[in-house]
């Protein structure tokens, strides 16, 4: 576990669900997520960090940036704006990134990827807390 998610995981009072409103058992199962890419030039700080889990949200987000890159942009805004606010994220930008997850499943409900597996996982939807 890094020391930066460690601080990250302290400033923000993240203790169950990470800044998309999913699920976590333990610090292990958070992983930092650019906000502004590493490829345009984005650096591994606080400041430019968003804690996702790393087996759930950080992958259906970059799911969701190679399928709908606004609904991308726009999730990514919010988590912009939470790590603004050094603190935890707000009931309404929960709602607000849950509004734009379900939108994506009811577009991309019974879309395939190359291995014929359904894109949006049921974990996707069990795994986030209740709002």
């Amino acid at each position: 576990m890094s020391q930066l998610i460690k601080e990250m995981r302290s400033i923000y009072r993240i203790r169950h669900y990470d800044f998309m409103g999913y699920t976590f058992r333990t610090i292990d199962d958070l992983s930092f997520h650019h906000i502004e890419k590493k490829s345009d030039g984005g650096l591994k700080t606080i400041d430019n960090g968003a804690l996702l889990t790393k087996d759930l949200a950080h992958p259906y987000l970059h799911l969701i940036e190679d399928r709908e890159f606004d609904m991308y942009v726009y999730i990514n805004n919010i988590l912009r704006e939470i790590n603004s606010q050094h603190s935890q994220p707000t009931y309404a930008q929960l709602k607000a990134v849950r509004e734009v997850l379900l939108e994506f499943e009811r577009r991309h409900y019974h879309d395939r990827n190359s291995h014929g597996e359904y894109l949006i996982k049921q974990k996707y939807i069990d795994r986030r807390i209740k709002l």
